[in-house]
């Protein structure tokens, strides 16, 4: 993504994702919160990850209410310290959770990441494009795509290798 932090956040906000609570804490009185105001909660924390040797920036997801604990769509985003145009250039890390799983590495239940994670971009972008907030989106291949790779907890997925680039309006 090609922006400043307020048109990142402003855009996912548009395409109908949510800033998801940081915390456990934070999770607990949302969610109480919720159930008294009769909202559904949605922004459930998600765990996280590290790029550049830091914490994601920016955490979104999007998800039906019923389903949120076991499905939904998620991105991490951490800004670099290139910019494209005088703005910053922004990474992200999108998966949808399809169900559960056994975590490989500890024995645990964990979320179940759908393998056909070409799907999760294309929807963020999708999602983006509906809500009219780019100006100009392109598909971009490395010069050594990453086509095949194993999730955290042990599961494979693949992809074509291409990266979308939006530039925020």
């Amino acid at each position: 993504l090609v922006g400043r932090e307020e048109q990142v956040e402003a855009a996912f906000k548009a395409a109908g994702w949510v800033q998801v609570d940081k915390t456990v804490g934070d999770a607990v009185l949302h969610g109480i919160l919720s159930t008294l105001s009769h909202e559904a909660y949605t922004e459930m924390p998600m765990s996280t990850l590290y790029l550049f040797g830091r914490p994601q920036d920016l955490s979104f997801a999007r998800g039906d209410p019923l389903k949120v604990a076991a499905e939904r769509h998620h991105l991490r985003v951490w800004k670099t310290d290139e910019t494209v145009g005088g703005r910053p250039l922004w990474v992200g890390s999108a998966t949808h959770d399809v169900g559960f799983e056994k975590d490989r590495r500890n024995g645990n239940v964990t979320h179940k990441i759908d393998p056909e994670i070409d799907k999760e971009r294309d929807f963020l972008l999708q999602s983006f494009d509906a809500a009219g907030v780019f100006s100009s989106a392109a598909y971009v291949t490395p010069d050594d795509p990453m086509l095949k790779a194993k999730t955290a907890t042990g599961g494979s997925f693949y992809s074509d290798g291409r990266i979308v680039v939006m530039a925020l309006k």
